[in-house]
């Protein structure tokens, strides 16, 4: 009991983890049974909602653990990732918007051997993040209850409902360029404050030396 207590928050966290693949076969399955896209949608709203969980567990239980800081926001990338990729294969998610987000969370991923070398509760997800991560959650689940057929072009903006708002598809995409916006400043401000950290790391070992 005492391991479980210790590490519910990190438990709710791999929930996210391993339900992804079933929501990328549920998603792929409701292309031609509308009932398992309903079904990709709780799987997904699960997902949003773990991710809510294990952070106020975490807190509110004092078992914040510097596994739990490292590994959430990677879950998080994880499970936000697959969705976009399977809604961009099914032609429902524009090729640049996969861009964006995929660069970022690859930014992020290729600053964690740096976060090593410093305290990584002094680089815990800004505000602008969560917001991200909000928004993102919010315009996938717009486009998850889209329906087929799905006419998006793989590399351009042509097939998609930018201008019809009596669809699904035109909330999620807009939300989707909202949630962007943040996702990006969230970068901006993570990679600041990384090298600020690294840098008054170097001056503190000169200073020792």
């Amino acid at each position: 009991m005492k391991f479980l207590k210790e590490n519910l928050a990190n438990i709710v966290t791999m929930l996210r983890v391993f339900m992804t693949p079933l929501f990328v076969v549920f998603m792929v399955m409701g292309n031609t049974n509308t009932d398992f896209r309903y079904a990709a949608l709780a799987v997904f709203v699960f997902g949003a909602v773990t991710d809510w969980v294990d952070g106020q567990v975490a807190r509110r239980m004092n078992i914040v653990s510097k596994f739990g800081i490292m590994v959430d926001p990677l879950a998080d990338r994880l499970f936000i990732g697959a969705t976009i990729i399977t809604l961009y294969a099914m032609r429902m998610l524009p090729l640049l918007f996969l861009v964006v987000i995929l660069g970022r969370d690859l930014l992020m991923v290729l600053g964690y051997p740096f976060i090593r070398k410093i305290d990584p509760e002094k680089v815990a997800v800004h505000i602008t993040g969560k917001l991200a991560t909000a928004i993102l959650f919010v315009a996938l689940g717009c486009l998850i209850l889209a329906p087929a057929p799905h006419e998006g072009s793989y590399f351009g903006f042509s097939g998609y409902a930018f201008t019809d708002p009596g669809t699904w598809q035109f909330w999620g995409l807009w939300f989707f360029v909202i949630g962007a916006v943040f996702s990006l400043i969230s970068a901006g401000i993570y990679v600041s404050r990384v090298v600020e950290l690294l840098k008054e790391e170097e001056a503190g070992a000169g200073q020792a030396a």
